[in-house]
């Protein structure tokens, strides 16, 4: 649901420990500073066979302790709220417009009506909480397009090889990372972006070392499954 003053004005919201939600679905997506937290839990963290894709963490679900020790994901740092992208009105050739729009989950226990921070104050303006929740989602869409440059890259240079990992019932399609072969692009480089993409990519093939990967083009055919974003 769209975050609008004349529907949320007398709102509030209390915060929660977001990584009990975030552990309550079978993949996590994730951005660079997720990666070194919690390869230090043991958590696998694969990379989905999709260009556009963030590398996410397989979780089994539960509803008792995290298994993310004291880190919460960024993509769930501000749950219930989201920004996204949303038809917010019409250009000169009547065409819709996108813009970005604050939502927030309506099934999350975060809502009350009387306790907890206020979105909007009496003069009906972002509160201190909203402004700084808004604020710290503007700073996690950022990791994200960072990230994503980082995978991009990996496309590019042709590092992937596609396989296929079982995880809670189904085989979900992924890459692995020809790490020799990502070395050899990066040579001697000293750009500072060559360096988080080896530790990216270092990080998620360690994190497998323990998952049972396949890459037998007939396991896709029949078990092939994509990976979900949560």
């Amino acid at each position: 649901m769209i975050i609008t003053r004349d529907m949320f004005y007398p709102q509030r919201i209390t915060p929660r420990d977001n990584r009990f939600f975030a552990a309550q679905h079978p993949w996590v997506s994730l951005v660079t500073c997720d990666l070194e937290p919690l390869a230090h839990q043991g958590i696998p963290m694969v990379l989905p066979a999709d260009a556009d894709a963030l590398p996410v963490a397989l979780i089994t679900p539960s509803e008792e302790d995290p298994p993310f020790g004291a880190h919460t994901p960024r993509l769930w740092q501000y749950y219930p709220f989201t920004l996204t992208a949303h038809v917010v009105g019409l250009d000169a050739n009547d065409s819709g417009k996108l813009g970005t729009v604050l939502q927030g989950d309506p099934c999350a226990p975060h809502w009350h009506d009387h306790i907890g921070y206020r979105l909007f104050d009496d003069d009906g303006q972002a509160s201190q909480f909203l402004q700084k929740t808004l604020t710290g989602l503007r700073a996690v869409q950022q990791e994200v397009m960072k990230t994503q440059q980082l995978v991009w890259q990996l496309h590019q240079w042709r590092v992937l090889t596609p396989c296929h990992v079982q995880h809670e019932g189904q085989w979900l399609t992924i890459y692995r990372i020809d790490l020799t072969a990502l070395e050899a692009h990066i040579g001697n480089s000293e750009d500072p972006q060559a360096a988080k993409l080896l530790m990216m990519a270092t990080t998620l093939e360690q994190s497998q070392k323990d998952l049972n990967c396949k890459v037998q083009m007939s396991v896709a055919a029949e078990y092939g499954h994509s990976i979900t974003s949560a």
